[in-house]
């Protein structure tokens, strides 16, 4: 499976300021209870699923902070004959005179976790537990074409498909060798102007290491995980510090839109 990751470790306080909401019932058999969050002081709601003895007995509107939080995927309960799943956060959640915090530090978060077609963003992430971004090496790339509403390729003014983005796909090189293993391909979309002059000088083997890293949940047959990146950089023009210095800059921008 592309792009099949197990979880993604996910920075609490980056998702925004959370206040209890109450307890709801999730899971295949509506027997997993979780822990309703209010974001920021919206009506926008989280779930979690808290650790073992979370007191849900607690005021509304208690503010609560969320550390050791996870992405996974769960299943989903009005699809799960198909083989749907859904991206479900687990943690621990305390209160805010808790003294604890996240055991990785801040720095490893360095990538964001988006939903929607504007790729609207919920908090930073780890992409070290997806995959190294230094361990990729280019096989293919392919174009994915914009689909109109009957499901059919949509044309422009010149009866050209448009070209919604494109897939560069890429074998993990620690584990190429590894032949039983299916789930070695990462597959990272790009935006079409971006990839139209990144493909110039491409051919199959490079190494390249992506900038601005987006995570979004599929949780389809295909794929658990879309991942979109900014560009891609040569791995051996990564020895410079220019390149990190600059997703750090997209990936903190991003989650601090999150925060509101």
């Amino acid at each position: 499976m592309v792009n099949k990751f197990g979880s993604l470790s996910l920075q609490g306080k980056s998702i925004g300021k959370l206040t209890f909401a109450g307890r709801n019932l999730v899971g295949a058999n509506a027997d997993v209870a979780v822990v309703m969050l209010n974001v920021n002081n919206t009506l926008n709601t989280e779930n979690v699923t808290p650790q073992a003895g979370f007191d849900f007995s607690i005021a509304f509107g208690t503010p609560l902070k969320l550390i050791d939080a996870k992405i996974i995927a769960g299943t989903a309960r009005s699809n799960q004959r198909n083989g749907a799943r859904v991206a479900t956060k687990t943690g621990t959640l305390l209160t805010m005179s808790d003294t604890s915090t996240d055991t990785l530090p801040e720095e490893d978060y360095d990538a964001v976790f988006v939903s929607g077609k504007d790729k609207t963003v919920h908090g930073r992430v780890r992409s070290a537990d997806a995959f190294d971004s230094h361990d990729l090496v280019l096989f293919r790339v392919t174009p994915n074409y914009k689909t109109d509403n009957r499901g059919e390729v949509a044309r422009d003014d010149y009866d050209e498909p448009i070209i919604s983005n494109y897939q560069f796909n890429f074998i993990q090189q620690s584990k190429s060798g590894d032949v039983g293993n299916d789930d070695n391909i990462v597959r990272i979309l790009v935006d079409p102007a971006e990839s139209e002059r990144l493909q110039a000088g491409l051919k199959p083997g490079d190494k390249l290491v992506p900038q601005g890293l987006k995570f979004a949940f599929a949780g389809n047959d295909a794929t658990d995980w879309t991942v979109y990146a900014d560009t891609l950089v040569a791995l051996d023009e990564k020895a410079t510090d220019k390149p990190a210095s600059n997703q750090s800059k997209t990936t903190t921008n991003q989650a601090d839109k999150a925060k509101g």
